[in-house]
């Protein structure tokens, strides 16, 4: 898929800020729980951080009409929908249990991975199997992690594997936007 280099900055600091968010909601629920402090993670942090930011998406990506109908065309757009459904519902009990969420956090890392190579098809970049290979090494991680930490493993997953390359892309292309402009 070809994106315009503006869309492609918009989409990249989209994902970066989400990858962010996410950090931040699974290191708090992995406080939360590691000190048994007496609040509704799922009130408190989750609901209204997801709200919030999907309220922001919305409102700042502005996507043009033509550029979502090329996502939808993507020839593995369905498949990955459907992983992503997965994902959060993997996430979800995960969040919901008392007891296994190392084992819902590190289905949702591999599906992470897996998501990540069919993203790409048949353009696969040393990039894309990169993170892809660190996504799946991060689902072995979390396997091995008792409770509560994995919430931790799994959101410095997020920050290192997702965040992190997202915004140095975005910095990126931001600055080679300003130093074109410049000239």
């Amino acid at each position: 898929m070809t994106y315009s280099a503006n869309t492609n900055s918009r989409l990249t600091f989209i994902l970066a800020l989400w990858s962010l968010l996410f950090t931040k909601c699974f290191t708090l629920e992995y406080l939360v729980r590691h000190y048994e402090a007496p609040i509704n993670s799922l009130s408190y942090v989750w609901a209204l951080s997801i709200a919030m930011a999907s309220v922001a998406t919305v409102v700042y990506a502005n996507i043009q009409a033509e550029v979502r109908t090329k996502l939808l065309k993507h020839p593995n757009f369905w498949v990955i929908l459907t992983l992503a459904l997965i994902i959060v519902i993997l996430v979800a009990k995960s969040l919901l249990a008392t007891d296994g969420v190392s084992h819902s956090l590190a289905l949702a890392a591999t599906g992470l991975s897996i998501i990540q190579l069919l993203l790409h098809g048949k353009d696969l970049k040393s990039r894309s199997i990169v993170t892809s290979i660190s996504w799946f090494v991060a689902a072995l991680a979390i396997l091995n992690t008792a409770q509560p930490l994995a919430f931790f493993v799994f959101a410095m997953s997020i920050c290192i594997i997702s965040f992190l390359p997202r915004f140095t892309q975005f910095v990126s292309l931001r600055r080679g936007k300003l130093d074109s402009q410049a000239s």
